[in-house]
């Protein structure tokens, strides 16, 4: 029995604890198990049971335990302060603990050494995700949200109301199921739209923005849910520049509204909003887009357009008119194992789907991809454009979005805010990153559209245009340009001698030009691809992972390290990689990854750069490899801002795959989606004077 021993208050509750306990399979040997009392952090995995693959443990809350003289057993809060379980009730049976809330809510764990684990039953039911608690030493504290912008905002706190949800017809007389929140009032209130994929109904959004004085609209897309059209026509979005303008002209001749209309949105409900304001509707008036996915050929589902295979869970998710009811118990970490990747959807149970073929049937950058692109008409965008998201958010658009808006002539008023968030926040992200991590896109959006729709003088059109949230200093700086001016490209060279496999190897990092061996060399196998660390099941693609097993274990890895560093180093914007590479395949890949080595040895992700070799002169066309030929490879190495602490070393490792981020290329030259067949490519990567092979970081001084 542990310290706090079991209160059963009823008949009942017991009965049910028993036969949770008899159907996992609980041990009943009443030996002693560890110590629930005292305080925890609580991380989830998402499926209530293993999968084959990398799992993803996320740091989402704490947890207090009482002890056994205590009348309140403990809890389960997110780091934000909600609750999560409210323990009433413990029992102990051999190495189980069951954490009841009430006799409908139970928490079924197992002791493996000090830590427990386990699954949330609701009703007999289990929850699709697991839970674990491991001992920290201090109280575990709510973690506030940070407001990035102290200028004033709307504060005034109206009754709402849900008005019935309506079809509002498109031009071509398709129906789009939508849905309205209003403050009671008489107005004119400025409305703020979200159109979505996922959901017209949206009672939280909806009813914060019409308490702060805003008509919230949210419209599902057409074929999903009640809106018209063909479902085996989804995923597109074909439609969305011509529907986004209409909606944006209905929305701002509601009853009760000022006729200006703000877009927002999270993800593909972000690229919708960057898609209505390439059509230019006369009553837009600003847009606000958080982690907007980028164009497709950048991130979904292609990424430098090799081929994403887990983007397979959004498919399965959305294959029908709602959304599927549950993705997290889909083995898609096996599925994915695999040849040919086209049928994965079946091969998941998910059927053909329409979308996943389209994808499939469209390799290269065509004009099918430059057409379902926003910033192929990103001049047309004539309204100011607030972008949010995090450094560890893999949707790139808001990036993306502000550069290609960067590069037209006259644009409109911009705006970048970068925090550390991954794309579904900061719970995802590893460490601890002091009381300014956590951010509210809401708090920024409000202001933005207090002044574009309401005019109000807040001041936001005169703040610096880019807020940035530098990891290392752990807090929130204002730039005036984006990229900073001020940042001096700099280049760090790879070299060795001659043996850099792996970190035991003799691979060095360093500023000053390549020394030593002319090249290493490594064997790419298919079959056994280099991995990627990504839970397949969580779509997030830019997470901070420990990479140290890896780099100590794969041979198929050259790993280039630098000295300590004796002072911090900043890095912030956009970084890249050049190499100089061969090999004896037809086609292959080339992966970098920049990772900070901790002084106790281990190594975090930074970021990572990928390029097909059949692209190397393009996208938009294939050239094969000549056997053996030297060619120059330039990558883009995406962007953050990080400041590597004395001590720390940078490393960079290069690869051929980074699975299953991106699709193996099976190296004979032919479908990487359709075929079944592949053959190991034999690697040289070199690091002469004459192929001075580096990584180009923009580094800021301090």
């Amino acid at each position: 029995m542990s310290n706090l021993t079991m209160r059963a208050r009823d008949v009942r509750w017991l009965a049910l604890v028993l036969v949770v306990a008899l159907a996992t399979g609980a041990g009943l040997a009443h030996r002693r198990a560890g110590n629930l009392a005292g305080e925890w952090d609580v991380y989830i995995a998402l499926s209530a049971r293993p999968h084959y693959g990398f799992e993803g443990w996320r740091r989402m809350g704490f947890a207090h335990f009482a002890g056994s003289d205590s009348a309140n057993a403990g809890f389960l809060r997110r780091r934000t302060g909600q609750s999560m379980l409210n323990v009433t009730q413990v029992s102990a049976w051999g190495d189980s603990i069951f954490l009841a809330q009430d006799a409908n809510v139970i928490l079924r764990a197992a002791w493996h050494g000090d830590t427990l684990e386990g699954v949330q039953y609701t009703n007999g039911r289990p929850l699709d995700r697991r839970y674990r608690l491991v001992h920290r030493a201090t109280p575990g504290a709510v973690e506030p949200t940070y407001q990035v912008w102290k200028t004033p905002a709307s504060d005034s706190l109206y009754a709402t109301v849900v008005d019935t949800t309506s079809l509002m017809p498109a031009r071509d007389g398709v129906k789009l199921e939508t849905y309205i929140v209003r403050p009671v009032g008489p107005g004119p209130f400025g409305v703020v739209m979200q159109r979505s994929p996922y959901r017209a109904s949206n009672p939280g959004p909806g009813r914060w923005w019409a308490s702060h004085g805003y008509i919230f609209v949210g419209q599902l897309v057409r074929e999903r849910g009640k809106s018209s059209g063909d479902i085996a026509e989804f995923g597109d979005y074909s439609h969305d520049i011509q529907d986004g303008y209409d909606a944006v002209e209905w929305a701002a001749r509601l009853p009760g509204a000022n006729g200006k209309v703000g877009l927002i949105g999270h993800s593909d409900e972000g690229r919708l909003a960057w898609f209505a304001a390439v059509s230019a509707p006369p009553h837009l008036a600003a847009i606000a887009p958080s982690a907007a996915t980028s164009d497709p050929w950048r991130i979904v589902p292609y990424a430098a357009m090799a081929f994403g295979p887990i983007n397979v869970d959004w498919v399965c998710l959305m294959r029908g008119r709602n959304m599927a009811n549950n993705t997290a118990e889909l083995d898609i970490g096996e599925a994915i194992t695999h040849l040919p990747l086209a049928t994965l959807p079946q091969r998941l149970g998910c059927g053909v789907v329409p979308i996943w073929e389209r994808w499939i049937a469209h390799p290269t950058l065509d004009a099918y991809w430059r057409a379902h692109a926003a910033t192929t008409f990103i001049d047309k965008v004539n309204v100011p454009a607030l972008s949010l998201a995090g450094w560890h958010d893999d949707s790139r658009g808001p990036l993306d979005y502000t550069n290609a808006l960067l590069k037209v002539k006259n644009h409109p008023a911009w705006h970048l805010v970068m925090g550390v968030h991954a794309h579904k926040g900061v719970d995802y992200v590893a460490g601890d990153f002091g009381p300014q991590a956590r951010y509210e896109y809401r708090d920024i959006q409000l202001r933005w559209f207090d002044h574009y729709l309401l005019g109000k003088n807040n001041g936001v059109d005169t703040l610096p245009p880019v807020d940035i949230f530098v990891q290392g200093d752990n807090s929130w700086r204002q730039e005036n340009e984006w990229p900073l001016a001020r940042a001096k490209a700099t280049k760090w060279y790879i070299s060795s001698g001659g043996a850099a496999q792996t970190s035991a190897g003799n691979g060095v990092l360093d500023t000053l030009p390549p020394r030593g061996a002319a090249a290493d060399t490594f064997t790419y196998n298919p079959g056994d691809p280099t991995p990627f660390l990504i839970d397949s099941r969580e779509l997030e693609e830019s997470l901070n992972e420990d990479y140290t097993a890896l780099n100590a274990t794969r041979r198929d890895a050259l790993v280039f390290t630098s000295k300590p560093l004796t002072r911090p180093v900043e890095v912030t914007g956009e970084m890249s990689a050049t190499l100089w590479a061969a090999s004896d395949a037809h086609d292959t890949d080339w992966a970098v990854m920049l990772l900070d080595v901790f002084p106790d040895g281990h190594a975090e992700r930074v970021q990572d750069g990928f390029v097909r070799a059949r692209f190397r002169k393009g996208m938009d066309k294939e050239v094969p490899l000549v056997k053996g030929q030297v060619e120059r490879y330039d990558m883009d190495l995406w962007f953050t801002s990080k400041v590597f602490a004395p001590g720390h070393r940078l490393r960079v490792s290069i690869t051929s795959a980074l699975f299953p981020k991106y699709d193996r290329n099976l190296n004979t030259g032919g479908n990487n989606e359709r075929d079944s067949t592949f053959v190991l490519a034999h690697q040289r990567v070199l690091h002469d004077a004459a192929h001075p092979s580096h990584v180009v970081l923009p580094v800021v001084p301090r």
